[in-house]
C-alpha cells in the first residue's frame, strides 16, 4: 500500500475556504427580509416606480394645459378700485374711481374650438402614453423576476455539482489511500472541486445582481433587503389562439400605437385652429364704473357702458403662412412616426413569435441531452466507484450533467421571456401562471 501523504493547505483548500465564505454571505436569505412574489413586486413597482409617478404628473400638466386653453370661449369680469393723487403749484386734487367690467366672445371661425379639441386629443394622447409606461414598467419586473428565479435555479444546480465533486473527491481519496488509484486521481479531483466552488461563487454573484436589478425594475433602492417566492411562476402558458392573433391585438391594443394615433388627431385639430388665425372675431364688452373728486366711495358719479368688438386681421407679416405652414409640416411627421410604429410593432411580434419557437425547439433538444448526459454520468461514476474508471471520464460527465441540465433550464427561462416579450409587443397581459402556493423560492 503506498504511504498515506497528507493534504496540504495549497491554493485549492485557500480557494475552498475562500468560495465557502464568500457563498455563505453572498446567496444566503438575510434575516427578517421580506419575501415577494410576482404579484407583490408588481404591485410596489406601481407604488414607487419614478416613471410612473413622472407619466402621471404629465397626465395632470397635459389636464392644465387643456384647462388653459378651454377658458377662451369662457366668460371673464374683473373688478377695480383706485385713488389717485395729483397736482401742481398751484393746486392738489383727488379723486377715486370704481368699477366692474366683463367680456365674452361671440365668434372666433372655431379657432378656440379647434384648440381646446387638440388640447384634449393631447390629453388623450398622455394619458395613453402613462398606460404604455405602467406596462412597460409591469413587463420589465416580469423579466427581472423570471431572470433572479433563473439565477436561484443555477446556483441550485452549482450547489449540485460541488456535492457531486467533493463526493468524487472522498473517492479519490479512499482509492489512492487503498493503492489502487495514482496521487493524480485526487489532484484532478481537487482542481475540479476547485472549478466547481468557483462556478458556485460566480452564481451567487449573479442573484444579487439580479435582485438588485429587480429592485431598480421595482424603482426601489437596489440595496435593498428582500427575497422572493413563486408559486407556480415555472408554467406560463399562452391561451389558445393567442399567437396567430397577435399582430392584430397589437395593433388594437398598444398604448403607444393608440397615442400615437391621438397625436395626429391633435395635430390636425390645431392645423384647423391655425387656419382660422385670420378670420375675424367679435366679442361683447361691458362695464359699470364711477369716477369722483374725491377720496371717498360714497360720492362717485355712476355710469355703465357695453359694446360690440370685431377684430379683422389686416397684415402680419407673414406670421399666419408660417404658423400654418409649420402645423402642416408637424402633422405630416407625426403620420410618418405612426406608420414607423406599426411596422415596429409587427416586427416586433413577429421576432418575440419566433423566440418563442425557438425556446420551445430548444427546450425539447436540452430534455433529450439532458436524459443522455444523466446516463452518461450514472454510468461514468458508477465505472469509477469500481475500480475501473477514469478520472477525466467522471469529470467530463459530471461537467457535460451540469451542463445540460443549466441548458434546460435556461431554455425554459427563455421559454417565459418570450412569452412575456410578445405580452408587450401585442401590448395586452394575457399570460397565464399555474401551480400552488406551497410552490416556490428556499433562497
Amino acid at each position: 500500500m503506498a504511504e498515506k501523504i497528507s493534504f496540504p493547505a495549497g491554493r485549492l483548500g485557500l480557494l475552498a475556504v475562500c468560495c465557502a465564505m464568500f457563498l455563505s454571505w453572498g446567496i444566503a436569505r438575510s434575516e427578517g427580509a421580506q419575501v415577494l412574489t410576482l404579484e407583490d413586486c408588481l404591485a410596489a413597482a406601481e407604488a414607487n416606480h419614478p416613471g410612473i409617478a413622472g407619466a402621471n404628473a404629465s397626465v395632470a400638466s397635459a389636464a392644465g394645459r387643456l384647462a388653459s386653453s378651454a377658458v377662451s370661449d369662457r366668460l371673464e369680469i374683473s373688478g377695480s378700485a383706485a385713488v389717485t393723487r395729483s397736482g401742481n403749484e398751484m393746486s392738489e386734487n383727488l379723486g377715486s374711481s370704481l368699477g366692474l367690467s366683463a367680456s365674452v366672445k361671440v365668434y372666433d371661425a372655431n379657432r378656440n374650438k379647434y384648440a381646446v379639441d387638440s388640447s384634449r386629443a393631447s390629453l388623450s394622447a398622455t394619458e395613453e402614453e402613462a398606460r404604455n409606461t405602467l406596462f412597460g414598467v409591469r413587463s420589465g419586473v416580469k423579466s427581472a423576476f423570471l431572470t433572479l428565479l433563473l439565477d436561484y435555479e443555477i446556483t441550485r444546480q452549482r450547489e449540485e455539482s460541488v456535492r457531486a465533486f467533493e463526493q468524487h473527491l472522498e473517492q479519490a481519496k479512499g482509492f489512492y489511500e487503498a493503492g489502487t488509484k495514482p496521487w493524480y486521481d485526487v489532484t484532478k479531483a481537487e482542481v475540479d472541486l476547485g472549478n466547481a466552488q468557483m462556478s458556485l461563487a460566480e452564481a451567487s454573484a449573479d442573484i444579487r445582481d439580479a435582485r438588485a436589478s429587480l429592485a431598480s425594475a421595482m424603482g426601489a433602492d437596489p440595496s435593498e433587503e428582500f427575497d422572493i417566492t413563486s408559486p407556480g411562476l415555472e408554467v406560463i402558458t399562452l391561451p389558445d389562439g393567442t399567437e396567430s392573433a397577435a399582430a392584430d391585438m397589437a395593433l388594437e391594443n398598444r398604448t403607444d400605437y393608440r397615442a400615437s394615433r391621438l397625436k395626429i388627431d391633435a395635430g390636425i385639430l390645431s392645423l384647423r385652429s391655425d387656419a382660422r388665425a385670420n378670420a375675424p372675431s367679435v366679442s361683447l364688452s361691458g362695464g359699470y364704473s364711477g369716477d369722483g373728486d374725491e377720496n371717498d366711495f360714497s360720492h362717485l358719479a355712476m355710469g355703465w357702458n357695453t359694446g360690440l368688438r370685431m377684430t379683422v386681421p389686416i397684415i402680419d407679416g407673414g406670421a399666419y403662412k408660417a404658423r400654418v405652414d409649420s402645423a402642416r409640416a408637424q402633422v405630416m411627421s407625426l403620420e410618418a412616426s405612426h406608420e414607423k410604429l406599426r411596422q415596429d410593432i409587427l416586427l416586433e411580434v413577429s421576432r418575440a413569435k419566433t423566440d418563442i419557437i425557438k425556446a420551445r425547439e430548444r427546450i425539447r433538444v436540452s430534455e433529450l441531452t439532458l436524459v443522455n448526459a444523466e446516463e452518461n454520468r450514472r454510468m461514468a461514476v458508477g465505472r469509477y466507484e469500481t475500480g475501473v474508471g477514469d478520472p477525466l471520464e467522471v469529470t467530463d460527465a459530471l461537467v457535460s450533467f451540469t451542463d445540460a441540465t443549466l441548458s434546460n433550464k435556461r431554455a425554459h427561462h427563455d421559454l417565459q421571456l418570450a412569452i412575456i416579450n410578445l405580452e408587450k409587443a401585442a401590448g395586452v397581459e394575457f399570460a397565464r401562471t399555474a401551480g400552488t402556493e406551497d410552490g416556490g423560492n428556499d433562497k
